[in-house]
């Protein structure tokens, strides 16, 4: 699993958190709404209405008791329009974090793509310069056994040119026949060695242009 992929798993399940904390926040405002929503109701204004009644057919304490718990009543309703108010601001707080998690995760996405592409392109260059590279290698190995066979053809000739000189010491009578042999073989040897030394040539070119493949991929 690369960087990107836990990078991105690891922001969807805060942004998971975060919508589950929006979902109980929702849940609570509409709590909050129904219980204030209860101050309207009918027996509320009747009992307000029928209060001064009240006071002539029920005793003292039992008025007291319904004045403490309109209090209650009253000290919840606060409580409950502060939390309200809390809960509103927690709310525009994490929409926020939300969106800025959001463009966050969505920046983190496009850099992975981009870096996904660059490995892609980086590759295929690699995979390129390794296949001219074995191509130069093949080349230069062709070349090397083409050298080896005209150093064999030059040492063959050097011989017969030896052989040639002895045959001239040993028999002067056909030395202008011999001589003319051996003109014509120093003239293939110089050929010889003329391509030899454009074949050497052509290797040192090619190993600089492998040695230079060689450190391009690397």
């Amino acid at each position: 699993m690369t960087y990107c992929s836990v990078f991105q798993e690891f922001r969807q399940r805060a942004f998971a958190k975060r919508q589950q904390q929006l979902t109980a926040m929702k849940v609570l405002q509409r709590n909050c709404a129904a219980y204030l929503r209860l101050r309207n109701w009918q027996w509320w204004r009747l009992f307000t209405k029928v209060k001064p009644l009240l006071n002539s057919i029920r005793h003292e304490d039992e008025l007291l008791a319904k004045e403490a718990e309109l209090t209650k009543v009253r000290e919840k309703h606060l409580a409950a329009e502060n939390r309200l108010t809390e809960m509103e601001t927690m709310q525009s707080q994490l929409m926020a974090e939300k969106l800025q998690l959001q463009e966050q995760l969505q920046a983190e996405t496009e850099l992975c793509a981009e870096a996904e592409e660059l490995r892609a392109r980086l590759t295929a260059k690699k995979q390129e310069l390794e296949e001219i590279c074995h191509d130069l290698e093949a080349r230069v190995e062709e070349e090397e056994e083409r050298c080896q066979y005209l150093q064999a053809e030059k040492k063959k000739m050097q011989q017969n040119i030896q052989e040639l000189e002895e045959q001239l010491e040993e028999e002067e009578s056909a030395r202008q026949k011999l001589q003319l042999e051996k003109v014509t073989t120093e003239a293939k040897l110089k050929k010889l060695e003329e391509d030899q030394i454009i074949m050497e040539d052509q290797n040192c070119k090619l190993a600089k242009e492998k040695k230079l493949l060689e450190d391009r991929t690397v």
